[in-house]
Formats: C-alpha cells, structure tokens, sequence
C-alpha cells in the first residue's frame, strides 16, 4: 500500500509541474539568454504619434554579452555608435565629431543594451507581458522607472531569433527596427567593439 501511494504521490507532482506555464519573463530571459553575440543588418524607421514618417536609415549592427555592442549606421548620414563595456562613443563623421560619455549599463538605456546585458535585472526593470507558452511572438516591456527613455518597448521574435523591436515614448513618438541576416552566436573579433577617434576630430567628453 505505501508503494502505491508513493506511485500516486510521485505522478500528482509530476502532473502538477507539467501544468505549471513559464511566465512571459521567464520566457523572454530564455530567448535572450540564448543569445551571446548576434551581428546583422537594420531599417530603422522613426513615426509620429499621427503616423507620420519623420526619419527613415539602415546600417549594420554587432554586439556580445556582456554590454558590447557596434551600431553603424551608413544611410542617409553616416554615424557610429560603440559601447566597448566601459564608454558609449558616438562618432558622426559628416561633422568630424566624437562624442564620449560614461555607459548607462541599465538594460532600459538602450535596446542594444537589452539585447547585450545583464538579464539578472531583467524582472526588476521591466513589467513583461507576453507568450507564456512556446516562447515565440511579442513581448511588451513596460519600464518600472518613469525616468526611462521610452515608455514601452515591443520585442517580436520567430524561431527565437529577436525580428523587430519598437519603441515609443511618452509623446507617442515610435521608432521600428527591423533585422535582417542575423547572425547569432558568430565569434566575433574584440577589436569590433574598441574605437579610437580619428585623427583631427573633435571630442567631446560628457
């Protein structure tokens, strides 16, 4: 008899966990977790809060965990944004200008920094509402601090491969970034992710 409800005891609690779905952020940690270096192509398109387009650009992007990433953007002005784990440079070559300033490590910065951070926090920075089955699909972050520098952000993933993040702020302002041939979890070399100011730029330290 006690082998039999030991039997009965041991699938109960088997039943029970298969019943238990995974939470949107345990989902969304899952998807990101899996995702140590991701290089690839963007569109960004920038929208008003009537729909209109204000800004439209493409380039190529790079980043790896933990807090590095290269965002160049090559159209329609040519621009250069790099967190090499310490500093966020940001080089616009039309002006010959470097700008440097201490990186924000908080994953509510900057996407890239979503993407390429510490997930640890992921929980206490954002209330996360989507999938609780499978995991694929969109996932809203809502910023726990008001001070944040935007007011929501959606992540669409398919096959469990971020496709496209938005961003909207306070003034319904939105910002679409689309991926195109990502590559995830390529080696990626160090240097990729260290910049020097040219020669004859202005720097600017903030």
């Amino acid at each position: 008899m006690k082998q039999v409800i030991t039997a009965l005891g041991l699938m109960v609690a088997l039943v029970m966990s298969a019943t238990v779905s995974a939470t949107p952020a345990d989902n969304l940690k899952r998807l990101l977790g899996g995702i140590e270096s991701l290089q690839g192509h963007f569109d960004q398109m920038v929208l008003d809060n009537s729909g209109t387009r204000l800004q439209q650009s493409s380039g190529d992007m790079a980043l790896q965990r933990p807090g590095l990433f290269r965002w160049r953007t090559d159209e329609p002005f040519p621009q250069l944004l790099v967190a090499d784990g310490q500093y966020l440079w940001l080089y616009d070559e039309d002006l010959e200008q470097v700008t440097r300033q201490d990186l924000d490590k908080r994953l509510d910065s900057t996407p890239a920094l979503l993407l390429s951070g510490d997930l640890s926090q992921l929980e206490h920075t954002f209330a996360i509402v989507g999938p609780e089955q499978g995991g694929d699909g969109v996932y809203r972050l809502k910023p726990i601090d008001p001070n944040a520098m935007f007011s929501v952000m959606r992540i669409a993933f398919t096959a469990g491969v971020p496709q496209e993040i938005q961003l909207e702020d306070n003034l319904g302002q939105r910002t679409s970034v689309a991926f195109t041939q990502l590559d995830v979890n390529p080696e990626l070399e160090a240097g990729r992710f260290r910049f020097i100011p040219p020669q004859g730029a202005d720097l600017i330290i903030e």
